[in-house]
């Protein structure tokens, strides 16, 4: 969700091979590569203006941008050609971007549209609670495209195949887990979309489900103390996730066999300062936060893990070897 910090920073996201990440700017847009941490594109406010939310198509040349000055609006940047190849308008302003490399999932206060890209044209409604947080995670491998978000009853998920969706309406019934008893704060789909992890507003615990069984894998300790779930994560093999709170830890746990055994640290941001983690590899997870901090964590089986590498990285790529 867009938010305005004292950095300029309005958002943070990582791309679908969590290889890269968008920084959304009250003063533009930038665009990062993770290993090795370099500036990929730099663009202006007077190129962009104040940039909302972004969603970067895998390491392709699309990038799905919403301008803090029409929020309504979702355009298809060609980042190749630094110009807009599309545009669509919705009657409520975006709230949250997720994308694979022929869907993009457009959240909105009580609806998810799906829209093909690059034509963004809708192919699919999923109704949402209103009221409810800006959740949505889609499956990114090709072949079905699953999405996950909030169900109308508190502490539920739904999740609907959105590759069969009939243009402009749901081709079934979405299926709906009970996943917890308070509200869903944050949820994460493995990329094939057969495993998905939510988090509810206590905090306390992770839990896994097998989306096609519907049945829980595993219930993941985070803590004791109640903490707000800023994002979780699964690697791309869908073996290992990890979460990141206010409480500026980071959690790394096995998603896979009878037990899951957690990797701890703290995550380098401040407690309040949202972050993202994701992964830079089977033993390596990354945290990026709204302090414009960028942290790298190596992690063992046998459950250690240090911070292995810190940058502020909005002063990397300020030379001009660094653009695109």
């Amino acid at each position: 969700m867009a938010r305005r910090s004292g950095s300029g920073i309005t958002s943070l996201g990582f791309n679908q091979d969590q290889g890269c990440f968008t920084c959304c700017l009250t003063s533009g847009l930038r665009v990062y590569n993770v290993e090795p941490l370099v500036e990929k594109a730099h663009y202006s406010k007077e190129e962009l203006g104040e940039v909302s939310l972004c969603e970067m198509v895998f390491r392709t040349n699309w990038l799905l941008v919403v301008k803090a000055r029409r929020p309504c609006a979702l355009l298809l940047l060609d980042d190749q050609q630094r110009a807009f190849r599309a545009e669509v308008l919705f009657k409520s302003p975006i709230r949250a971007l997720r994308a694979r490399r022929d869907k993009v999932a457009v959240v909105l206060s009580s609806s998810i549209q799906v829209l093909s890209l690059p034509s963004l044209q809708r192919v699919a409604l999923v109704r949402t609670p209103t009221g409810s947080r800006p959740l949505c995670a889609l499956s990114t491998e090709s072949g079905a495209a699953l999405l996950a978000a909030p169900a109308p009853r508190k502490g539920s998920a739904q999740l609907l195949d959105v590759s069969r969706a009939v243009k402009g309406a749901q081709s079934s019934s979405p299926a709906v887990l009970g996943c917890h008893q308070s509200e869903l704060v944050c949820i994460g789909l493995s990329a094939n979309g057969a495993k998905l992890a939510t988090a509810s507003a206590r905090g306390t615990i992770i839990r896994l489900w097998d989306t096609a069984s519907k049945q829980m894998l595993h219930e993941l300790r985070r803590g004791s103390d109640y903490a707000n779930v800023y994002c979780i994560k699964f690697n791309p093999g869908g073996t290992l996730v990890c979460c990141v709170s206010d409480t500026g830890t980071l959690h790394v746990w096995a998603a896979r066999g009878s037990s899951a055994h957690a990797h701890v640290a703290a995550a380098g941001a401040a407690p309040d300062t949202r972050a993202l983690c994701a992964f830079a590899g089977d033993d390596q997870a990354v945290v990026i936060c709204e302090d414009g901090t960028f942290h790298k964590f190596t992690f063992s089986a046998e459950g250690s893990c240090h911070r292995s590498e810190f940058e502020y990285f909005m002063q990397v790529g300020d030379d001009d070897e660094f653009l695109q």
